[in-house]
């Protein structure tokens, strides 16, 4: 009698991992066309396609073209990973995200570390990875730009060159201290507000050269602000305890004890 009840348990127990093994097999190939799985994702970094039942987060109105810069830090069959840049507004949402690959022409070679834009319709759902319904992207390179500061007359001023509530792409605002603020990029020149929401360039890719240029800056003891002091003009990355990460651009001279007062 003991002898059968054993052989009934091993039966089970056979039966038991055949069903796992057969579970494990059917998840791994939905995952590897980017279905959505049918058991677990058995440890394994991956999120299911965006389905309408689920949350998503739309941002504002559906004609707005939305995109972000980031880097690929994965690639798979049908999908790659990418890291927004730091200040991108998606960031929100989660430090990484995942992107359909699109049937279409692109410049994109899908490489880890490779930089990239991507244009998105504006839903994000809230997984992890974050998942967004790509429109289209494009591998990007370091843009040839020079700022362009020109000095007004009017002392202790501070303009708006971009308020937050101008652009889906930053939720910072970017400031002119004492001066207009111009910028050369590839041989043409542009006003900064304008290379900004025509995507010429970011402020990322400004503040990224600027680290390049001095990469010993220090930083104040508020929270990690930042100063660039060039020839000609100033960048100061604030990165306050409270939460202020506004840029201002201003003359050489210009410290952060000017935007502050």
């Amino acid at each position: 009698m003991k002898k059968n009840i054993f052989k009934i348990i091993i039966a089970l127990v056979i039966v038991l991992l055949v069903c796992i093994v057969a579970m494990y097999l059917i998840d791994c190939n939905r995952m590897r066309n980017g279905d959505e799985v049918l058991f677990s994702t058995w440890g394994k970094k991956y999120a299911p396609p965006v389905n309408q039942n689920n949350d998503i987060i739309k941002d504002t109105v559906d004609n707005t073209e939305y995109s972000f810069c980031g880097t690929i830090t994965q690639v798979e069959e049908n999908l790659f990973f990418v890291e927004p840049d730091e200040g991108e507004k998606i960031r929100q949402s989660s430090d990484l995200i995942m992107v359909g690959k699109l049937k279409l022409d692109t410049n994109v070679k899908y490489e880890v570390g490779e930089r990239i834009r991507i244009f998105y319709d504006g839903t994000v759902m809230e997984t992890y990875p974050a998942q967004i319904k790509a429109t289209k992207y494009e591998s990007i390179s370091e843009p040839d730009f020079k700022i362009l500061f020109e000095n007004e007359q009017t002392p202790d001023k501070i303009y708006s060159i971009l308020d937050k509530s101008e652009t889906n792409k930053y939720d910072y605002n970017i400031y002119a201290y004492d001066g207009i603020v111009n910028i050369k990029i590839d041989g043409n020149n542009y006003s900064l507000k304008e290379a900004l929401l025509k995507n010429k360039i970011s402020i990322e890719e400004i503040l990224k050269k600027a680290s390049e240029d001095f990469p010993n800056s220090p930083s104040y003891d508020d929270g990690g602000s930042i100063e660039y002091h060039y020839e000609n003009y100033t960048i100061i990355k604030l990165n306050t305890l409270d939460g202020n990460r506004d840029v201002y651009f201003g003359p050489k001279n210009m410290t952060i004890h000017n935007i502050k007062n």
